[in-house]
């Protein structure tokens, strides 16, 4: 359906203002975010390599074949980033878990070798990061990236990728806008996930994905990266028996700074896959604002995305702001379901609630056409803490300036501070957290 000026009005508001439930999913305008500068350390080269052997290589043919195994042709292999970014590795069993195949790096490859003297190894590239890594790490954006990529074709329906992944943003930036990330895509869908989330710092750490983290701060593997995870395998679903494009990508997050690398098994991909697909339990929200109606949207469809994008919505800008949230029927969690209303012509509303009972009253109205449960979040406690590894998701109301009513949500406190000062009134559980999303 074409998306009009949204304003995500609660229909109940009057009755039900001090629920808790209700959500729009919308976030503060402005582009996207920028974090404080670093510095980094730039490490002397190894007179003696500690990971058995690093040398670097970009012939992307030569690392492609490197990685095939059981069940898989590889071809037509690509390579992208620095000249010192890739390369092979050979006897690294005890410190990454398998002992050869290719690396990849935000920064030199050589650097990874150990001992661990330094917790801020960087090589800032000065290149650019991947826009399909920036989607999985929005608002923030990536730099640095490495990318290898082919085709494999398999000999069933599915392929699983053996992997390492390690950072030098380890312990300190964890929980940080600098998350470095690692995907895994084929034909466009991303199998690095770990537990339903994607692969990166803020997804594999002491706090999060434990089970899966080595925390290398005193030395305890023989590389100069302060983390890493265990051997992580993913796996996805494939076309058989024709090529399908592996993409396999890392970059820095928010500057070129801390290096981060993902080390890949030799003979590490293989058809079957044998295990269940790492699928991801996230979805991306993307806002969006029409300037004329001073009006805000939000979704997570990406085919409204697109048609917002491509200027088949007029009016739509994206603010450069976004957020995870659960993706539907994700243990845990609760629906949010959507309405749509013309009452505020020529300005339409959408709605969107958690709370079933609302949703219910709502779909009683004359006035909202419910559209479907669209996507999940976790509901806060009374007094608005939200779970571990969610953030609080805060939501403000226009109070109808305008004409027709919006609401306005954002996980940013300072967001949530300048939008009160603007007079938008905080709904919601405790100061007015309104839901919980994941990071």
């Amino acid at each position: 359906m074409p998306v009009q000026a949204s304003s995500e009005h609660n229909p109940m508001r009057h009755a039900t203002r001090a629920l808790a439930a209700a959500v729009v999913v919308c976030t503060f305008g402005g582009g996207a975010l920028a974090a404080p500068p670093r510095d980094g350390i730039a490490k002397s080269p190894q007179v003696r390599p500690r990971i058995g052997s690093i040398d670097t290589n970009t012939d992307a043919a030569r690392l492609a074949a490197l990685l095939a195994g059981p069940g898989v042709t590889i071809g037509n292999a690509r390579f992208i980033g620095d000249a010192l970014a890739a390369g092979t590795f050979l006897n690294a069993q005890a410190d990454v878990g398998f002992a050869n195949g290719v690396v990849l790096s935000t920064g030199r490859v050589t650097d990874l070798d150990g001992p661990n003297e330094f917790d801020a190894t960087s090589t800032d590239f000065g290149l650019p990061g991947d826009a399909d890594l920036d989607t999985l790490i929005a608002p923030h954006l990536t730099q640095d990236a490495a990318i290898l990529e082919f085709d494999v074709t398999p000999a069933s329906n599915t392929i699983a990728v053996r992997y390492v992944f390690g950072s030098e943003e380890y312990n300190e930036f964890v929980g940080s806008p600098f998350s470095d990330v690692l995907a895994i895509f084929v034909n466009g869908v991303n199998c690095a996930n770990v537990g339903g989330l994607p692969v990166s710092v803020n997804t594999i750490n002491a706090g999060i994905n434990a089970d899966h983290f080595v925390d290398n701060r005193l030395g305890v593997r023989d590389t100069e990266l302060d983390g890493l995870s265990s051997p992580l395998e993913c796996v996805a679903a494939a076309n058989q028996g024709v090529p399908n494009r592996v993409r396999i990508a890392i970059a820095d997050t928010s500057d070129g700074m801390y290096d981060t690398a993902v080390f890949l098994a030799a003979g590490g991909i293989r058809s079957p896959g044998g295990s269940a697909l790492t699928t991801s339990a996230l979805r991306k929200v993307i806002e969006y604002h029409h300037r004329e109606f001073d009006h805000y949207f939000i979704t997570s469809s990406l085919d409204e995305i697109a048609k917002l994008d491509n200027g088949t919505f007029v009016g739509w800008a994206r603010t450069g702001r976004a957020f995870n949230v659960f993706a539907s029927g994700t243990p845990g969690t609760v629906d949010v379901c959507r309405f749509f209303s013309t009452s505020f012509a020529p300005k339409s509303s959408h709605f969107y609630t958690p709370s079933a009972a609302e949703c219910a009253k709502v779909k009683d109205s004359a006035d909202w056409q419910f559209e479907d449960t669209v996507f999940n979040v976790v509901l806060p406690d009374g007094a608005g803490t939200c779970p571990a590894v969610t953030a609080p998701l805060y939501r403000l109301y226009n109070d109808g300036r305008g004409g027709a009513p919006n609401h306005r949500y954002t996980t940013e406190r300072e967001v949530f501070d300048a939008m009160r000062e603007l007079g938008w009134v905080p709904e919601g559980a405790g100061i007015g957290v309104i839901a919980c999303v994941p990071l």
